[in-house]
């Protein structure tokens, strides 16, 4: 068991991913301009972002008894994420998304295998979640998630949560026992809207915080993303890109950066958030969710050339 300073929780997939000039009608057919297969899932991607950044994570989850599943191991070590609490469910199959890419926007299909193929409660280990800095999930397996985050506050882990449109579904009465147990909220822009039922990000900000969350970050797409505490609340706004070609894990790629500045390097939410914005300017400029996501020294140079007030 290795020490790591991040650990997420939650979903590791194959991603099948076809760009298409238009999205088909019913009964119609269209000619794909590419088919490929990534590995993906909103964690594991998030724990990829950070990897590459030379921040030491952890994946707790699990994939199948199948090739795929595999396939999925081999690629966690080989970005240098550890596997301790990656679990292989014997007679599960490995979840695989359909993605498809019409002009650089991307509509997921995700799979059922993604509710079924899980860890349990007891397989969590208290000891290596105890000894991290932050414990990130998408809450995807609530049950699971709870006694995670009872570990993670027993042991002063700081718990952040990526909050997307299909789990703010379940609704606030739901999801508050876990919601207000985090230290960092950040919903994308439909997650916000859908959990406190109001189309303005930023009253929806205001909404959480007033609920007891003490920081918010509503990811906002190519408008950047928009912060807000008890304090402040201010948007700090995308670094543009000229040709976007794929915007699958962008989110999630501006989370690992963002967990990586924010809890690691220590920076203030401004600084972490500029760096974050910058590390999904540049995976959006490649297909699949992780092929983009920069190193260090890649996004480093991306800021030096693009933001005269980064140092």
């Amino acid at each position: 068991m290795k020490k790591v300073d991040i650990i997420g929780l939650g979903e590791v997939v194959i991603d099948w991913v076809t760009e298409v000039p238009y999205f088909p009608k019913p009964d119609d057919k269209v000619d794909a301009l590419s088919e490929n297969y990534f590995p993906g899932g909103v964690t594991a991607n998030y724990l990829v972002a950070i990897s590459r950044l030379k921040g030491l994570c952890g994946f707790i989850g699990a994939v199948g008894d199948d090739f795929y599943g595999d396939f999925l191991l081999d690629d966690f070590k080989r970005e240098n994420i550890d596997t301790f609490l990656t679990i292989k469910k014997a007679g599960k199959k490995t979840p695989v998304n359909f993605i498809i890419i019409v002009q650089g926007e991307k509509s997921i299909v995700q799979s059922p295998h993604m509710q079924t193929t899980k860890i349990d409660a007891s397989d969590l280990d208290e000891s290596y979640i105890g000894s991290a800095k932050l414990l990130h999930t998408t809450i995807i397996h609530q049950k699971v998630t709870e006694r995670a985050i009872e570990i993670a506050k027993k042991y002063d882990v700081n718990i952040s949560i990526d909050l997307e449109s299909q789990i703010a579904q379940r609704g606030w009465q739901c999801l508050k026992r876990i919601l207000l147990n985090t230290d960092v909220l950040i919903p994308n822009k439909n997650g916000a809207k859908i959990i406190t039922k109001n189309n303005s990000p930023e009253k929806a900000a205001g909404i959480l915080v007033k609920k007891g969350i003490p920081i918010v970050i509503i990811t906002l797409g190519k408008e950047g993303v928009l912060i807000t505490t008890k304090k402040f609340q201010k948007k700090i706004p995308a670094y543009n890109i000229e040709k976007v070609i794929d915007t699958t894990g962008a989110g999630d790629c501006f989370n690992g950066a963002f967990s990586y500045g924010y809890w690691i390097k220590g920076w203030d939410l401004e600084r972490a958030c500029k760096y974050a914005n910058a590390a999904a300017a540049l995976k959006i400029k490649k297909l699949g969710a992780r092929t983009g996501m920069p190193t260090q020294l890649e996004l480093l140079q991306f800021l030096k050339d693009k933001d005269i007030n980064w140092d």
